[in-house]
């Protein structure tokens, strides 16, 4: 259903062989996959509601790595859509690295390894059918890869803007009566303020990385459920702030990676952190 001599098909590579196994009995009509947003949201494109509701299917393995999608017509009936909105959904999951297709084979699902996995809605969808220890884990490690080099660039091209609304934002993840989801919406502003804050497209575009490990691992242990961690995160994100306002790289790339560290010790993480990271010597360009 997508172009067998396109990017996706000759990236991900076919299956072992055109013999490859169908989806499992009891797993070709999706059943529990309607694609259909949840109650309060806007009504998407029918082509964005099979891309969603195969995704989901993809993710939670209901359609196997490897796996043959269902036939253009089952696929048609069940979400009911006309053939050019199946071809643009499967279109859109090829671009995403999720499927490839090959003329007298059809389309599959391909490795992991071959994912966007920076993608907003592959990350959406993993939320949505669960995030395992694993997964969060490699989301941490993501995370003190890219945050303290950026909170460090933040510190060196941030505007006074920038820099007020981040410790405004710190200052109000201290107040009282905040839920789950209030805290949430504000640790994921204060992130992704950072980010606009470097002045640099590449570290901008992990934003949704971000804003997935943030809630993920609050839904595992959040701030919330005690008022001594709600506290804690906020002084540790005013020194974050703080440290950019003073145009301090080095300061404020330490209080980022402390900050993820004590969010991975919350969420239980066991492995030892990365090594500690020196910014002293990184270029101060744009």
């Amino acid at each position: 259903m997508v172009d067998p001599d396109g990017p996706a098909a000759r990236i991900a590579g076919s299956p072992a062989s055109a013999s490859t196994p169908s989806i499992a009995p009891g797993r070709a009509d999706l059943r529990h996959r309607t694609g259909r947003p949840p109650r309060g949201r806007a009504r998407p494109s029918a082509h964005a509601t099979v891309a969603r509701g195969l995704g989901l299917a993809i993710l939670s393995g209901e359609i196997p790595v490897g796996s043959l999608l269902p036939a253009k017509d089952v696929l048609m009936a069940r979400f009911g859509v006309s053939n050019t909105s199946l071809r643009e959904a499967v279109q859109t999951l090829a671009a995403k690295g999720l499927v490839a297709a090959r003329t007298k084979i059809g389309t599959w699902v391909v490795d992991q390894s071959h994912w966007a996995m920076f993608d907003p809605h592959i990350l959406g969808w993993q939320l949505e059918v669960g995030v395992d220890k694993a997964f969060l884990a490699r989301l941490f490690e993501m995370r003190q890869t890219l945050e303290p080099v950026a909170a460090a660039a933040a510190a060196r091209r941030r505007s006074d803007e920038e820099a007020d609304h981040l410790l405004a934002l710190a200052g109000a993840m201290g107040n009282r009566g905040h839920d789950k989801a209030s805290f949430t919406a504000l640790d994921v502003s204060f992130h992704l303020r950072l980010l606009e804050a470097t002045g640099n497209p590449f570290l901008r575009s992990i934003g949704a990385a971000i804003s997935t490990a943030l809630a993920a691992s609050f839904a595992r242990s959040a701030p919330t459920d005690d008022e001594g961690r709600i506290e804690l995160a906020a002084r540790q994100h005013h020194a974050i702030a703080d440290a950019i306002r003073r145009r301090e790289p080095q300061a404020a790339a330490e209080a980022m990676i402390a900050v993820i560290r004590q969010g991975w010790a919350y969420s239980g993480g066991q492995p030892p952190p990365l090594a500690t990271l020196s910014v002293e010597d990184f270029p101060a360009a744009v």
